[in-house]
């Protein structure tokens, strides 16, 4: 600054502070160093060592900082600022400063007009008593203009605030927020309402904050008061009846209820270190409570209505699994009465061509050419194999699907992988090895019937997958099938391995889906994996499965189902 603007500055009679903000220092007139006396430039923080003597009317802070000051707001603020403040000269001195705040380039101007004098001058008009009443009444009417005003402007704040959620924990930290800056409260909290006298916090404001106690206990007279609907101001030296801890010093506390239907669902505690709350902002904190239970009842009802929601969609998947379960106990219940009907058909001429294979081994046992009787012999024994093949393959058909058997019993899955397999066998003949990594294993309690299902689903969709490979490579490519069975940490474990086609990345999310399937139309519904799961989940286990291409080029992809022993199903 120069010299010449210091010595302008040095000799107006007004008390002038000029901040540099950019150095971090300032520079007191003659009239500023006569009323403050001479402030020790440690920066411009040092101004704080005024801050404590000066007193503002109520104003409203921008800053979410609770330490942060009208005296601050002079000081940091960018804009002009013209604030009403009273200063303690002594105990029994006061100094009446109109102060203005305003920042030209990089500095910040304060001025302090001294209006004591003319302050004091006005007793000389006191005469008149009814223009003063007059004017009094006019002020009053100014004021209350001006607090409605600020409250209306404070509550739309709010309101705005907590109206930008509606997620109840949020419209209760947002709240705590809110207030701790109407009130500059350094400790607020919200609890929930147990019984009648107790309450237990759920969150606090700000982070940091420490309460003794985590449950709040109050007396008749503090619950009458809310209960009431209204909220309780006063004095304490506790955090609440029962509370061990005291305080040093008495701090002013306010309870708020937070209603739902009338009914007291919690409150917000708060503590401030004013000693006394003036009747704006306990009209002020009213308006907040309606804003609050009126907010806090709009979340509570969203929440409702998203719980029903997800309660609608659980049933709605439950309907769906239904679905999934009808569709396969009618299929399984179809087949069943097909292959009961087909071995009926097949079982009676099958027993005509059995009594004529062994009428013909007799017939042939007597005395006739060599040659012929050999022949003979051969064909006898082919159709005794073929007889056999039949009978056995319509064995395990009925075996397979078991009808007669949809209770809970033991059973030696190796025993039954073996029966899905031969069924297969017409698959699995031609250019498929089928390699048996059997361990011994004990047997287990499971629906036969419903795994033997899953089993040939998988099986099923690695032989088309390999037969999908081998269009692709030529008739060069061995396709293969590995089943491995072990016990491992109380679980069954069966492990389907193939060197198929595989399973495309993008497809792997929706394997389980029902409807999905990568087959063409009319080849697959999209249901048999999706039954397999559920089928797996019914026996309290669990179906995986990865597709991946090995070092040596060649695709690999299992299907791996884990069944605990001791589940109850």
């Amino acid at each position: 600054m120069s010299t010449l603007l210091k010595s302008f500055y040095h000799n107006l009679k007004e008390p002038i502070i000029i901040c540099d903000l950019q150095t971090d220092s300032f520079y007191q007139n003659k009239a500023a160093i006569d009323v403050f006396g001479v402030i020790k430039p440690e920066g411009i923080k040092a101004l704080k060592k005024i801050d404590y003597k000066f007193h503002f009317d109520f104003c409203i802070l921008k800053s979410d900082d609770i330490n942060w000051s009208p005296f601050d707001e002079l000081i940091l603020s960018k804009n002009s600022y013209t604030t009403y403040g009273i200063y303690q000269e002594s105990e029994m001195v006061l100094r009446y400063f109109i102060i203005k705040a305003f920042s030209i380039k990089k500095y910040r101007i304060i001025y302090f007009y001294d209006c004591t004098k003319e302050l004091e001058c006005e007793k000389i008009f006191e005469e008149n008593e009814k223009l003063k009443i007059e004017n009094q009444k006019f002020i009053n009417t100014n004021s209350k203009a001006q607090n409605q005003a600020v409250k209306m402007a404070l509550l739309n704040r709010i309101s705005t605030s907590l109206s930008k959620t509606l997620d109840v924990n949020a419209v209760i930290s947002n709240a705590l927020k809110e207030l701790s800056i109407v009130l500059g409260a350094n400790r607020l909290c919200f609890a929930k309402r147990l019984n009648e006298n107790e309450f237990e916090i759920d969150s606090f404001y700000p982070s940091g904050a420490k309460f003794a106690d985590k449950v709040l206990y109050f007396n008749k007279t503090v619950l009458d008061t809310l209960d009431g609907g209204k909220i309780n101001f006063g004095a304490t030296l506790k955090e609440h009846e029962k509370s061990k801890t005291t305080f040093k010093n008495p701090s002013f506390r306010v309870i708020m209820p937070v209603c739902k239907q009338n009914d007291i669902i919690g409150i917000i505690v708060i503590f401030t270190p004013k000693k006394e709350l003036s009747e704006f902002e306990k009209e002020l904190l009213v308006g907040i409570s309606m804003q609050i239970s009126k907010a806090f009842l709009e979340a509570s009802l969203f929440c409702a209505l998203n719980k029903q929601k997800e309660e609608l969609q659980k049933a709605l998947n439950e309907l769906k699994e239904t679905q999934l379960q009808l569709i396969n106990s009618e299929k399984m219940a179809s087949l069943g009465q097909l292959i009961a009907s087909v071995a009926h058909e097949i079982n009676t001429p099958l027993a005509s061509i059995s009594s004529n294979n062994e009428i013909m081994k007799k017939l042939f046992e007597r005395k006739i050419d060599p040659e012929i009787k050999e022949t003979f012999e051969d064909i006898n024994s082919i159709d005794f194999e073929a007889i056999k093949r039949i009978s056995n393959l319509v064995q395990s058909l009925k075996r397979f699907v078991r009808l007669d058997e949809t209770n809970v019993q033991k059973a030696d899955i190796n025993k039954e992988l073996d029966l899905t397999l031969e069924i297969l066998r017409h698959k699995t003949k031609k250019g498929i090895e089928i390699i048996k990594n059997y361990e011994k294993i004990n047997e287990i309690e499971c629906y036969p019937n419903m795994l033997n299902q899953v089993f040939l689903n998988i099986l099923m969709n690695g032989i088309q997958s390999i037969e999908k490979e081998k269009s692709l490579k030529g008739d060069d490519f061995k396709g293969k099938i590995e089943i491995l069975t072990k016990e491992e940490k109380g679980n069954l474990k069966v492990r389907i391995t193939d060197n198929g086609f595989g399973i495309n990345e993008a497809d792997k999310k929706k394997i389980f889906q029902a409807g999905f399937t990568t087959k063409k139309v009319g080849e697959g519904t999209g249901l048999g994996l999706a039954i397999c799961k559920k089928i797996i989940e019914k026996h309290k286990g669990k179906i995986s499965f990865n597709s991946k291409v090995l070092k040596n080029g060649e695709k690999s992809t299992y299907f791996e189902i884990s069944i605990p022993y001791l589940s109850k199903i």
